[in-house]
């Protein structure tokens, strides 16, 4: 397969420090890559730089620490990267937030900082790197291959993967601000995908479901204690159905090898999706029970606003 040899250019992981995108960035390493790796946590950049240093020595082209909601700073470092390296081959943009909470209650400033970090942020990265993408020489050689080998596969083309959540189409309960900003990565994905194909890069978008990050340990549920019995085994629930991160990097570096768009990380989000199409009837009873459950799961816990809570 071309185009992941490593050979001719490198790719950019932001959110790098851990969770899916520190996997994607294990993922791409595995394969040969280069990597430009970025995120907020800097400790976490350096045990994972040291980490694939030490496997494969001029591995990481560039670390760099970095707030992707900062305008100014992000233009600075893809002007820097590419100045240094060239245009990416391949950008993951992976770095996000997740908040949640009762959309009655939500206060304003976590409607918008949830809105900032993952989809302003997503703006910012694109509008740093895609010119730059767009214009650069094509690259050569062939990915992918058709009909058993028979037939050469498509030209090789530089990838723009971002990554949006299932909660971007699916109606997840307290999920309103999340599912705003996350829906937006969505949409302008599927506009770029086609506005940008023509200057040769392909676009893709991961929308996961549940997986088992350290984000799930720290997730802001707005206005619930995280401590109580009830939400502790609502939590556990979700781990319990949930992918690891090592399995979502593979589902997306994979889907984008196979020249995918959409990007599923587990096979019920492809079957909610489906079945929100196919089978609304079914999916407003599973999206109701979640809701129900959810508020169950917090309504002993004072400030919520769900019923039979004081909030």
């Amino acid at each position: 397969m071309g185009g992941n040899d490593g050979s001719n250019g490198y790719s950019v992981v932001t959110g790098a420090a851990s969770g899916i995108g520190r996997e994607v960035a294990r993922t791409l390493a595995g394969e040969g890559r280069r990597l430009a790796l970025t995120d907020r946590d800097e400790e976490g950049l350096a045990s994972l730089r040291t980490e694939l240093e030490d496997a494969t020595p001029g591995s990481v082209v560039d670390v760099s620490a970095l707030d992707v909601t900062d305008h100014e700073a992000v233009s600075s470092w893809g002007a820097a990267l590419v100045d240094a390296h060239g245009a990416p081959e391949e950008v993951f943009h992976v770095a996000g937030i997740a908040i949640w909470g009762d959309p009655t209650t939500l206060p304003h400033d976590k409607w918008t900082k949830v809105i900032e970090v993952n989809l302003i942020g997503t703006v910012n990265v694109v509008e740093s790197l895609v010119p730059p993408m767009s214009t650069a020489p094509a690259l050569t050689g062939r990915e992918g291959r058709r009909l058993f080998g028979l037939l050469p596969g498509r030209k090789r083309s530089r990838h723009l993967c971002c990554v949006s959540s299932a909660a971007g189409f699916l109606g997840l309960p307290w999920h309103g601000a999340y599912a705003a900003s996350k829906g937006g990565v969505l949409g302008l994905c599927e506009v770029l995908r086609f506005d940008l194909a023509s200057s040769g890069i392909a676009v893709h978008c991961a929308v996961p479901g549940a997986v088992d990050t350290p984000l799930v340990r720290t997730i802001d549920i707005d206005g619930v204690d995280q401590s109580k019995p009830r939400v502790a085994k609502a939590k556990s629930l979700f781990q319990g159905i949930a992918v690891t991160p090592e399995e979502a990097a593979s589902s997306i570096v994979g889907g984008v090898r196979k020249g995918r768009y959409l990007l599923y990380t587990s096979p019920d989000i492809r079957v909610g999706r489906w079945a929100q199409v196919n089978m609304p009837w079914a999916y407003r009873g599973v999206m109701r029970l979640l809701n129900r459950g959810l508020r169950w799961a917090a309504k002993d816990t004072p400030g919520t606003g769900a019923p039979g809570s004081p909030g």
